[in-house]
C-alpha cells in the first residue's frame, strides 16, 4: 500500500520537487547518485542536489534544512553508509553532511510523523538491498521505492509517487445496494413479477455456447435476460468475466472442486463448463447483452432422468445467487426464465425414487421445454427473494414436464 493514493490529483504550483539526501560514500556512489538525479530532472521533478548546489561557500546545514523543509519530499538513497549514520552507529568525523541532514530527518519526524512519514521516500537505486535503509525510516513496516534502472519503467513506482499519479484510481461511489432483510420486519419473501409489453430474446444454451451439445443427457438452463439494458458489454469485460468464471462457479457449488473446466469464448460470449465426456455437466455463460446464464444436469435415476422439484429450487436459488453476483453492471430488472432440453428421458418425481426399477414417463412429452422471457423482477427481488422466484421456475418447469 502507498501513501499516494489519498494524495491530492496535482502538487500546487506544478512539477513536484525533491530533496536528494545520501551520504558520500565513495565515487561510485556519489556518480550512481548523480545520474539518478539527472534522471529525475529529466522527467519533470525538480531536484534539489549537493552536487549541483551552486558553488560559493555556504553554510551547509542551512542548505539542507531550507532545502528539505522547502521541497515536496525528500528521498533518502539507501546506503552501507547511510545505514550507519542514520542509526548513529558510524564514526563521529565521516560522512558529517549526511549524519547532520539523517539528524535533521530524525527531528523532523519526531516533532510530526503525520506529516513527514509520507514524505520521506527512502530509495534503493540498482544494487543496494534493504539493509541500507536506516531503521528510523521504518524499511520493513513502511514504503519503500526500488529503482531497477533510471528509466520510467525502472522507476514506475517512485515516479508515480512524486507526481501524485497513483496506479489505480478509486471510482466514485455508487449509491448504496438495498438489500432486504431475510426475516423480521421488512422482510420480503415474495418477487413482484411484471408482465412485459412483449418477451425478450434469450440466447439459450446451443446458439449461446457454439458447438455444446447435449448429447442425450438433459440439461436445466436458467436465464437471467436484461430488461432495457444500458449498454452491451464491452470485449474487455467479457474476458475480465471470463477470469472469474471457474472460480465463482466453483465457491457456489455450480462446479466441483476437483472437475476439470473448459473456459473458451466468442466474440459474443464467454463461458465454462465441466468438460467431463461422461455427462453433460454444469456451466456459466454471460453474453454481451447481459444476459447471464447457467446450466446443470437433471438427477440421472436407474431409467432415464429425474427431477424433483423441492430439489430443483434448492439449486435455482443457489444459482441466482451466482449469476447476481457476477462482476458486471447489474440493470435495474432482470427477466428470469427457465428450459431444459432433451426432456424425452425426463421425469418429475422424488430423488427418493431414483433407484427404482420401474417408471413411468408421459407420452408426447415435448423434446424441449423453453419458456418465454416476458416477466420481469427487480434486482432487489433477485437479492431478498431469490428463493420466491426459484420457486416459481421450478413449478413452471415441472409442471410443464408432468404433463
Amino acid at each position: 500500500m502507498s501513501f499516494q493514493e489519498s494524495q491530492p490529483d496535482r502538487l500546487p504550483g506544478g512539477n513536484p520537487t525533491v530533496f536528494v539526501s545520501y551520504t558520500h560514500d565513495d565515487e561510485q556512489h556519489r556518480r550512481a547518485v548523480r545520474e539518478f538525479a539527472s534522471f529525475l530532472q529529466d522527467n519533470g521533478v525538480d531536484v534539489v542536489l549537493d552536487q549541483w548546489a551552486e558553488d560559493h561557500r555556504k553554510d551547509w546545514q542551512a542548505w539542507a534544512q531550507k532545502g528539505m523543509t522547502e521541497s515536496d519530499y525528500v528521498i533518502v538513497v539507501a546506503s552501507d553508509g547511510y545505514r550507519r549514520m542514520g542509526d548513529g552507529n558510524g564514526p563521529n568525523d565521516r560522512n558529517l553532511g549526511g549524519q547532520s541532514e539523517a539528524a535533521l530527518l530524525r527531528d523532523l519526524l519526531q516533532g510530526d510523523r503525520r506529516a513527514w512519514t509520507p514524505k520521506i521516500l527512502p530509495v534503493l537505486l540498482p544494487g543496494q538491498g534493504i539493509e541500507g535503509i536506516p531503521l528510523f525510516l521504518q524499511p520493513h513496516a513502511a514504503d519503500r521505492y526500488a529503482v531497477d534502472a533510471f528509466t520510467p519503467a525502472g522507476a514506475e513506482d517512485l515516479i508515480r509517487t512524486v507526481t501524485r499519479q497513483p496506479r489505480h484510481v478509486r471510482p466514485p461511489l455508487g449509491r448504496t445496494l438495498v438489500l432486504p432483510p431475510e426475516s423480521g420486519p421488512g422482510a420480503r419473501t415474495e418477487a413482484t413479477w411484471t408482465t412485459l409489453p412483449e418477451a425478450i430474446p434469450v440466447h439459450w444454451l446451443p446458439d449461446l455456447v457454439p458447438g455444446h451439445r447435449h448429447r442425450l443427457q438433459p440439461a436445466v438452463e436458467l436465464h437471467l435476460v436484461p430488461v432495457e439494458p444500458t449498454a452491451r458489454l464491452g470485449i474487455r469485460q467479457l474476458e475480465t468475466v471470463r477470469g472469474e468464471l471457474a472460480s465463482a462457479g466453483r465457491s457456489r457449488r455450480l462446479f466441483s472442486p476437483s472437475e476439470g473446466l473448459t473456459v473458451e469464448s466468442s466474440d459474443q460470449a464467454v463461458w465454462a463448463y465441466a468438460s467431463s465426456p461422461a455427462t453433460v455437466g454444469s456451466g456459466l455463460a454471460v453474453h454481451r447483452s447481459g444476459q447471464r446464464t447457467c446450466w446443470f444436469p437433471a438427477t440421472q435415476a436407474t431409467l432415464g432422468w429425474l427431477l424433483d422439484r423441492n430439489d430443483l429450487t434448492e439449486q435455482l436459488t443457489d444459482h441466482l445467487g451466482l449469476l447476481a453476483d457476477l462482476e458486471i453492471p447489474l440493470p435495474g430488472k432482470f427477466a428470469p426464465t427457465i428450459g431444459m432440453a432433451p426432456t424425452g428421458s425426463v421425469r418429475v418425481g422424488d430423488l427418493s425414487d431414483a433407484a427404482a426399477t420401474t417408471a413411468s414417463f408421459p407420452v408426447g412429452q415435448p423434446q424441449q421445454v423453453r419458456f418465454d422471457a416476458d416477466e420481469a423482477v427487480a434486482v432487489a427481488d433477485l437479492r431478498g427473494s431469490a428463493r420466491s422466484i426459484a420457486e416459481e421456475l421450478a413449478a413452471r418447469l415441472t409442471t410443464a414436464l408432468a404433463g
